[in-house]
């Protein structure tokens, strides 16, 4: 396996992406997009473990890391540099040995925004002024959102949105909800979603995941939906691997999460950049 730190702002050293790659043949890609509420990065146990399990799996995995921490680091800075890694993955996919046409992106809570951000919000004119007719690559094959922070319309993490533009979330205005809710920003022209959530959740209700489900089912997007009844916030890959002690994140049947969403995945078309 070729394992290397790819830098993707000469400006800031903290946008990178770290590389999971098989040394021969070709297969599909995975962008990994940690979670932190936009206050971290954390790569612990929602970058590598993840990587490494999608990489055993038959793809060459990658996990980013983006601006936050900040004051500065506020919306579109996040995107851009998820933008930045998608546009980078399949431009460099001969050497990183991947199918440009089947690159799919797995993001936990935050970072579920941040990939769910990548398949709607890729045609928003941030993107475009940053990338020009590039911003065609942003699209994702294929999106898992995991225990993911998707809307501001319904009960949510309310410091994840406060950390995304720098105010309360009972400062935005309607209009600001919607542009920043996944579940509003979603049109037929969105990448396919698998979601999953735990109905144990605490600190991220599964409402908002609900809501995009049915988004996805209104606007006629390709979707896999699958609530499961136990675990905390965060368990990750819900076995051993990456489990926290006293926080009962061993969970079998969530953990089924992966090989369910890979198997979706062998359903979806090719990306198509021509449209």
């Amino acid at each position: 396996m070729k394992h290397e730190r790819i830098y993707l702002n000469p400006e800031d050293d903290r946008v990178y992406i770290d590389t999971y790659v098989r040394n021969s043949g070709v297969r599909e890609g995975i962008l990994v997009v940690p979670g932190g509420g936009y206050g971290e990065v954390c790569t612990d146990r929602e970058g590598e473990p993840i990587a490494l399990d999608f990489f055993a799996a038959g793809y060459n995995a990658f996990v980013l890391n983006y601006r936050v921490g900040k004051e500065t680091d506020r919306f579109p800075f996040q995107l851009l540099d998820a933008a930045s890694a998608m546009v980078y993955i399949r431009e460099h996919s001969e050497e990183l040995k991947i199918d440009p046409k089947r690159v799919f992106a797995v993001g936990f809570s935050a970072g579920g925004h941040l990939v769910g951000s990548l398949a709607t919000m890729y045609k928003y004119d941030e993107v475009k002024a940053a990338f020009g007719e590039k911003y065609k690559l942003v699209r994702p094959t294929g999106v898992i959102l995991s225990y993911p922070v998707t809307s501001a319309n319904s009960l949510t993490h309310s410091n994840t949105f406060m950390r995304l533009l720098g105010k309360p979330l009972s400062e935005y205005t309607d209009e600001e909800k919607q542009r920043y809710s996944i579940d509003s920003a979603l049109d037929g022209e969105s990448s396919p979603m698998f979601l999953w959530h735990t109905a144990g959740d605490k600190t991220v209700p599964v409402f908002g995941t609900l809501a995009t489900a049915a988004a996805c089912a209104n606007a006629g997007v390709p979707y896999q939906l699958a609530v499961y009844p136990y675990g905390a916030h965060g368990i990750a890959l819900g076995d051993e691997v990456t489990a926290r002690e006293g926080r009962g994140d061993i969970q079998p049947l969530a953990a089924q999460w992966r090989s369910a969403a890979r198997e979706w995945f062998k359903t979806l078309p090719d990306s198509d950049f021509e449209n």
